[in-house]
């Protein structure tokens, strides 16, 4: 099973390449340091805080929940 941080990892390369952009792009529309996003991208962060992945979402303009709309965040735990 992958980690959050891979799945969070592997959901910002979605958004990233959908819209064509650089890491290097989000982090300046972010204003997210470079070196933080690049923790995020590569795994490295293990617990990206929720303000940094707010900040991503507006700059990627897309919400917080369709953010995390995909398994298996949305799936329902039996």
């Amino acid at each position: 099973m992958k980690t959050d941080a891979q799945l969070i990892s592997e959901r910002l390369f979605t958004f990233l390449n959908e819209r064509n952009l650089t890491v290097n792009r989000l982090a300046t529309l972010s204003d997210v340091p470079q070196t933080t996003l690049n923790g995020i991208v590569n795994g490295e962060s293990k617990n990206p805080r929720v303000g940094t992945i707010r900040k991503l979402c507006k700059a990627l303009d897309v919400s917080y929940h369709d953010f995390f709309d995909f398994p298996p965040y949305n799936e329902v735990e039996k």
